[in-house]
């Protein structure tokens, strides 16, 4: 019966170990963002025959079902709308946070109170960070097209 216990448990965890390397390598595709479907295909292989080289069977389960999930559901016309969708929603992050520090600037300047200082600072950091997030949005987007071209 111990022994019996015992396999299960070894299973359990060896099974937990599959699940969690398939799942960490599906969604590590996002790690090659920027780039298109067969540069993604590549840099998956590349960490396919490292695993193989390094004998670790768990990775290299994980990482040839990520490239079948590559090969099956990436399609460059769709890293394209995922890339520009990333873009609009940046922007309007960019926007709302603008329009935001305007108002609240208006409201504390009729307060004529300093303590809003700190809190109109808090906002242009925000939106600072904003408009870096776009920016690098953008340059994922001129990425994508730049290895686009070079294909």
């Amino acid at each position: 019966m111990k022994s019996a216990i015992r396999l299960l448990s070894k299973l359990s965890i060896i099974t937990l170990v599959t699940a969690f390397s398939v799942n960490s390598y599906a969604t590590s595709n996002d790690e090659y963002r920027g780039l298109t479907c067969d540069a993604k295909k590549q840099a998956i292989q590349t960490k396919i025959n490292q695993a193989k080289t390094a004998n670790n069977t768990n990775e290299v389960t994980g990482l040839e079902k990520a490239l079948q999930e590559v090969n099956t559901n990436c399609k460059d016309e769709t890293l394209e709308e995922k890339y520009k969708r990333i873009v609009v929603e940046k922007t309007q992050n960019v926007t709302d946070k603008t329009k935001e520090l305007v108002e609240k600037t208006k409201e504390y300047a009729k307060d004529k109170l300093n303590a809003n200082q700190d809190k109109i600072d808090a906002l242009k950091s925000k939106l600072n960070d904003a408009e870096k997030e776009l920016t690098e949005a953008k340059n994922n987007l001129a990425d994508y097209y730049n290895k686009l071209k070079a294909k």
